[in-house]
């Protein structure tokens, strides 16, 4: 009986059981709004996923199974935050771009607008973070520092994402008010870089990375309130935690992304925790020390990929791909495409009632017929009415001197050319990478091979560059995201056959045409 009475008065089971029962709260509000409002339910489920996370570790909380919530937190943030640290990291330049949209002063705000020019080294430092936060939760080091920063990474995120998902809503609602709305929509978040893109055909949109953001924030409160209960993994800590992490990594890397180096450098981490276990090494040293090592590792990966290419290239340009698949539309595919609409505010003008509707509703319910109804104002983007498939390229224009456009001429050539992508000539690599490539590109014309440049650069910089750098070979222009869409590197270089993508290299990895020959063409 005292005992019983001992552990009713005790503090931390008394706020374990509290926190549970919040949690448990938040699931039965998630639900209960899900069934007076389906629609908020997203097509990959992550909603109920993040509904989940709260029922898993408010249920084990309210239970009194503290140790097996925390592990549970631990276990798939640290997880799930490796992956998506390790997708950015393996693509620093892709990752810097999609800030670059947060950071356009329409999207935010003129105060993130600020932080535009720092985009790339954001991308290092924040695609590095996560991975290190994500192992220091695996391996038990600095979790109190660790946890402190994942709950402003998700409340930070977590806002990110809302405020650019509610963006179409404030859009609808000017629209419907008549007046001007002057922000920009980011309708695609760009979490886990291109990879999803690439293996399931669509990028989360903020909605769903809204809910994933909710989902570990659930897990990081748990983290938060039992921190000073985690300290550096046992043996027995290792036995449950780093093989349940590791399912985690395989199902989320190799499964849904088919990429396994996530698997692989958890090992490589343990193997670098368990050798500095070794040498003895006890306390704050032992973490600041792991952490360390890891910060070299993580950031050396970094490093290499954007020196060379990403490792794992999950764009619609990587090697093997076909330029002119890619742009295939649905109907040539016999698929449902996607659906958009423009979003029209009608006003009737007998009775001077208004009410919004898109182009389809307005075409298909014939509305145009009424001539009472005048269009009074228009959305100036499209919205999605339904989700379909949609081409990866969606186009492939590229110009010559003469502002004609030449992209089917040029992926229709049935020889192997070369494409040198400089998408900004005034910060091309014109050391070691351009002498490279235009000892290269003789070789290659001497042989009867197309040998080209693209650039978004205007022709009054490309050609004074051309001519400085004795670039003997046509210049043509395209767009500056396109071509860093196409390859990470300025210079990069594709070999291309008939719109096939035979092989791409950054700048500083320029075969000999000797080399290439022999490789790559037959």
């Amino acid at each position: 009986m005292k005992r019983k009475l001992l552990k009713t008065l005790n503090p931390e089971m008394k706020n374990s059981r509290i926190l549970g029962i919040l949690l448990l709260l938040s699931a039965a509000f998630m639900a209960v709004l899900a069934a007076v409002n389906p629609g908020v339910v997203d097509a990959f489920n992550i909603y109920w996923m993040a509904a989940g996370a709260a029922v898993v570790t408010g249920g084990l909380l309210a239970a009194e199974r503290k140790e097996a919530a925390i592990y549970f937190a631990r276990i798939v943030t640290g997880a799930v935050f490796l992956v998506s640290g390790l997708i950015k990291v393996n693509d620093t330049v892709g990752f810097a771009i999609k800030l670059e949209e947060y950071f356009d002063e329409n999207a935010l705000g003129a105060f993130w607008a600020n932080f535009h020019d720092w985009a790339l080294p954001i991308s290092f430092f924040v695609s590095g973070i996560e991975v290190l936060l994500g192992l220091a939760l695996i391996f038990g080091a600095r979790v109190r520092l660790a946890s402190y920063a994942l709950l402003g990474m998700t409340l930070f995120f977590g806002w990110l994402t809302y405020y650019t998902a509610e963006c179409n809503e404030a859009q609808m609602s000017a629209i419907a008010a008549g007046t001007d709305f002057n922000r920009v929509c980011v309708t695609d978040c760009g979490c886990f870089g291109d990879a999803l893109r690439g293996s399931v055909g669509r990028s989360l949109t903020p909605w769903e990375s809204f809910y994933k953001d909710l989902g570990l924030f659930f897990m990081v409160v748990v983290l938060v309130w039992g921190a000073g209960r985690i300290k550096v993994n046992s043996g027995r800590d290792n036995l449950i935690i780093l093989p349940a992490a590791l399912v985690i990594t395989l199902l989320f890397g190799g499964w849904l992304f088919g990429w396994f180096l996530p698997s692989a450098f958890l090992l490589v981490s343990f193997v670098f925790f368990v050798l500095l276990k070794q040498l003895k090494i006890k306390g704050t040293t032992f973490e600041w020390g792991l952490a360390i090592l890891l910060a070299v590792l993580t950031y050396g990966f970094a490093s290499y990929t954007y020196s060379h290419l990403p490792v794992k290239d999950y764009r619609p340009y990587a090697v093997g791909k076909n330029i002119k698949d890619q742009m295939k539309s649905a109907e040539e595919l016999g698929l449902e495409p996607t659906v958009y609409a423009t979003v029209y505010k009608l006003e009737n003008e007998e009775t001077g009632e208004t009410k919004t509707v898109n182009s389809k509703e307005y075409l298909e319910k014939e509305i145009w017929k009424d001539k009472s109804w005048k269009i009074v104002h228009s959305s100036d983007e499209p919205i999605v009415i339904s989700r379909g498939y949609e081409p990866p390229i969606a186009s492939f224009n590229v110009m010559n001197e003469e502002g004609v456009d030449i992209g089917d001429e040029l992926l229709n050539d049935p020889n192997y050319s070369l494409m040198a992508v400089m998408y900004d000539m005034e910060k091309t690599n014109t050391g070691l990478p351009l002498k490279d490539f235009k000892t290269l590109a003789a070789s290659a014309v001497a042989n009867g091979h197309h040998v080209y440049a693209v650039t978004s650069s205007p022709y009054e910089v490309y050609e004074p560059f051309r001519h400085t750098h004795d670039l003997q070979i046509p210049v043509y222009e395209a767009d500056e995201i396109f071509l860093k869409t196409i390859v990470r590197a300025n210079p990069g270089l594709l070999l291309l056959k008939d719109g096939e993508i035979i092989m791409k290299w950054h700048g500083n990895d320029i075969p000999t045409y000797n080399v290439m020959a022999q490789k790559y063409m037959e």
